[in-house]
């Protein structure tokens, strides 16, 4: 994995959680980290599963609920999916109604790093936690980043919140088809020259980014592919027959 040093990348990662501004402005401006951000994303996603599974999730009325490994499996390629695009959302809204300066791609690099609080989630009862602290990261980020007013951020949050409930209604017979095992029929979303397409084999989605790199998910295989060219693949399972 050229270009990527965990432990620099993890150190980096807390230090944007711990609000340190001048690492966010080192990370926005590092083309290498956008592959770093994936990973970040990724590991989180993992952790989340797999303390749900561990742990279970308490339930109103119904107490702890443990998921198999099925659903983990469903709800990490979901996570993943979500996250990813709803970072180069939340970057879309700031950027093009809110007057944000920065390009999508050096956000997400730092919003990515940011989602270590997730890891939070290896641990279920902590998510409160995780949820809390990550606002504050996210406003941190676009007040540093996309530079906006603090109404700016509020408004961000806002439409954000409003359309990540349309693009949930979107997404929801993608979701459900994953849950039911593979893709059945087929269906697709664009945003700002981002692709959701699914057919009766599995999903694909492609992120083309400003600096040239790109993300793909196939069937459970997700693919990173930097500015330099060089890829980064591992297998997600997505078929749980």
């Amino acid at each position: 994995m050229h270009n990527i040093n965990p432990k620099k990348t993890f150190k980096e990662a807390l230090d944007i959680a711990l609000l340190k501004k001048d690492v966010m402005h080192h990370v926005a401006t590092d083309k290498t980290a956008t592959k770093c951000a994936y990973l970040v994303i990724a590991a989180g996603a993992i952790l989340g599963a797999v303390g749900q599974m561990l742990f279970g999730v308490k339930i109103p009325f119904l107490g702890v609920v443990k998921i198999g490994l099925g659903a983990a499996l469903g709800q990490l390629v979901m996570t993943i999916i979500t996250t990813i695009i709803g970072l180069y959302l939340i970057s879309f809204i700031a950027k093009s109604i809110f007057k944000g300066s920065a390009n999508h791609d050096a956000f997400f690099r730092v919003a990515g790093f940011g989602t270590i609080v997730t890891f939070l989630g290896l641990y279920p009862s902590l998510s409160l936690i995780s949820g809390i602290w990550g606002l504050v990261i996210f406003f941190v980020i676009l007040k540093t980043i996309h530079k906006l007013s603090t109404g700016g951020v509020i408004g961000t949050f806002v439409v954000t919140l409003i359309a990540g409930f349309i693009l949930s209604l979107i997404l929801a017979p993608v979701y459900a088809m994953l849950g039911l095992g593979g893709m059945s029929g087929g269906g697709s979303f664009e945003m700002n020259n981002k692709f959701i397409e699914g057919d009766s084999k599995g999903f694909d989605i492609n992120i083309p980014g400003e600096d040239g790199g790109s993300v793909n998910f196939d069937a459970g295989s997700m693919k990173i592919t930097g500015d330099d060219g060089e890829t980064i693949e591992f297998n997600i399972p997505v078929d749980f027959k």
